[in-house]
């Protein structure tokens, strides 16, 4: 491991710790061994994945994932041209990494380009899962983790779930796989009331719909995992999910206000996060 260069911590940040970002706000509670790492590997996620989403032709797409292909599995020696990947070869977190799941990354990011609205909730289910276990498998693969992998399906689509129901609340379901078709149809939700502002009655109840759906996944999820397997390491990850379902909870609980500021955290997400990594011996 050798120091970070300054320029690469910088680009990392500018991608990973956008204001307000779920990120942005546990990172406050990383250790401090860990930060560079996870910083670097969530700068690269968001490198790769927010390609689909680029106001560009798909040519360009392609070719970009087509780059990162090769820049991914470049011998250690190469000089590579992209901030997040030089600081997660500087922080060490490279070495610990799967080529075959690196790679994931780029052929999760493919099937954006191309995807389609969900039919139903398994179908979304199903699409959720398969983008969000590759980001949560590093992640576990750095603290040398393995989960059961039908809890690694739940609780990466619950994950999912929650970043496509703040999607669908800032840019009117427009990018990602949306909203399901049935639930379009179940509420009535004709294009003009995904925009409205205030949030329409009609989709502040599909969004319900959807988050109670969340904490089913989450709470599934969290049942086929062994705690004591997480207890040790994969701090960062117990933080994240227990916010998501916090987040959740209170969009079923109050959705108006959800919309009206945002979905965001706030003081007491803070000492809720404070009291696990205490009971977890992080802080």
């Amino acid at each position: 491991m050798s120091p970070i260069a300054t320029s690469a911590l910088e680009h990392c940040s500018e991608l990973a710790l956008t204001p307000g970002s779920l990120f942005e706000f546990t990172s406050r509670f990383i250790p401090t061994a860990r930060q560079q790492q996870l910083l670097a590997l969530y700068a690269l996620t968001q490198s790769i994945g927010s390609i689909p989403f680029m106001a560009s032709d798909d040519a360009v797409k392609w070719a970009k994932l087509k780059w990162w292909s090769k820049e991914l599995v470049a011998e250690p020696g190469a000089p590579s041209r992209h901030p997040a990947l030089r600081a997660l070869w500087e922080s060490g977190a490279r070495q610990q990494l799967d080529n075959g799941c690196l790679l994931k990354l780029v052929n999760d990011a493919a099937v954006q380009i191309d995807v389609v609205p969900a039919a139903d909730e398994k179908a979304l289910f199903e699409h959720l899962a398969v983008q969000g276990e590759t980001p949560v498998a590093l992640e576990l693969a750095l603290d040398g983790v393995e989960i059961d992998a039908s809890a690694l399906s739940l609780m990466a689509a619950a994950s999912g779930l929650l970043m496509l129901i703040s999607g669908a609340s800032a840019h009117g379901g427009k990018s990602g796989p949306g909203l399901p078709l049935d639930l379009m149809a179940k509420y009535q939700l004709e294009p003009d009331l995904l925009v409205q502002q205030p949030a329409s009655a009609e989709l502040q109840s599909a969004i319900v719909q959807l988050a109670g759906r969340g904490i089913e996944w989450f709470d599934k999820g969290m049942a086929g995992l062994d705690v004591g397997t997480l207890a040790g390491s994969g701090i960062h990850l117990q933080l994240r999910w227990m916010l998501e379902t916090r987040l959740l909870q209170r969009i079923c609980k109050q959705p108006e206000k959800s919309f009206a500021n945002g979905f965001r955290f706030g003081p007491a997400d803070a000492w809720l996060a404070w009291r696990l990594c205490r009971r977890l011996g992080r802080l």
